[in-house]
């Protein structure tokens, strides 16, 4: 098999064949071009052998020196690549079956927005353009996405039932409940201003325009937002959706019902969080510091 055309067309199929969102095919793209580059040296045996696999593995690893993270993301861009290649006949297995290649990421904890942040956020949002008040809002109550939230059309939202229907990756459908009246009615208004109480179905919710420029709009109000809340950091959409599952977890909700919110497939993802937890009880006995306050001498 020739890997560079099989990548070139396994590139195409995405785009045309799979419902695929743009930043995933973008990503699909880096990563494929990282192989051609690999693949450019003609004494490099091909990734298609298991031998070849791990010898492009410890490549990005080594002399490319990439993050964990972005050799991980390679190479699962390089296992969906095969599975679509022995779907197609074009090898008969993918080396992915036999070959020992694991990258192991380091730990780290979900970066959440302190409450004191929160609470700045939340004061300060209500000066912000209504649409990216109301985004704001949304993003943090039902933990999604802001590629979700870009993509909610009217027909996704029950407003008499309070739910929202939000189609996640791999095309997973699921549904989130808008509990606070607030929320119901800002979304209530944000229609009726909009006039799209008689749209069809279809309509995006905050505009027609898909993709990066929807995301990296609301992206943009958010960091104004938080800049002008006094907030040092940067702020971005996920870190509300990490903020919106810490604090369910530390509210008493079970974490099978924050899986289901937030979409995860495995409970493992939605566990980290717990460590977010944890590490804040650390924080607060430490400040608590009970011994200390016994002043034994």
């Amino acid at each position: 098999m020739d890997l560079v055309a099989a990548s070139s067309a396994f590139l195409r199929h995405c785009r045309t064949g799979r419902d695929l969102s743009d930043n995933t095919l973008k990503a699909y793209a880096q990563d494929l071009g990282e192989l051609r580059r690999y693949l450019a040296e003609p004494a490099r045996e091909t990734p298609a052998t298991p031998s070849g696999l791990t010898a492009y593995a410890e490549w990005l690893a080594g002399p490319r020196d990439l993050a964990p993270a972005t050799v991980k993301r390679r190479l699962a861009c390089l296992r969906a690549l095969f599975g679509w290649a022995e779907r197609q006949g074009l090898i008969e297995a993918s080396p992915f079956r036999t070959a020992e290649v694991r990258v192991r990421l380091p730990k780290r904890l979900p970066r959440c927005l302190t409450a004191a942040e929160l609470r700045a956020l939340f004061r300060t949002r209500r000066e912000a353009p209504p649409k990216i008040a109301l985004a704001i809002l949304l993003l943090f109550t039902t933990g999604m996405r802001v590629a979700e939230l870009c993509a909610l059309r009217l027909g996704d939202i029950d407003l008499d039932r309070r739910t929202l229907r939000i189609r996640g990756k791999g095309d997973r459908e699921r549904q989130v409940y808008l509990i606070s009246t607030e929320v119901v009615s800002e979304l209530r208004a944000h229609i009726r201003d909009r006039g799209l109480q008689r749209a069809p179905a279809t309509t995006r919710l905050f505009g027609s325009a898909g993709g990066t420029a929807a995301t990296d709009r609301i992206r943009r109000g958010l960091r104004r937002v938080a800049e002008a809340a006094g907030l040092s950091r940067r702020i971005t959409p996920h870190m509300l959706r990490h903020s919106a599952a810490t604090s369910l977890l530390e509210a008493g909700i079970d974490i099978r019902f924050v899986q289901r919110l937030l979409g995860h497939r495995s409970i493992s993802t939605t566990e980290i969080y717990t460590h977010v937890s944890d590490e804040r009880l650390k924080q607060a006995v430490s400040k608590a510091n009970t011994l200390a306050r016994l002043k034994l001498g």
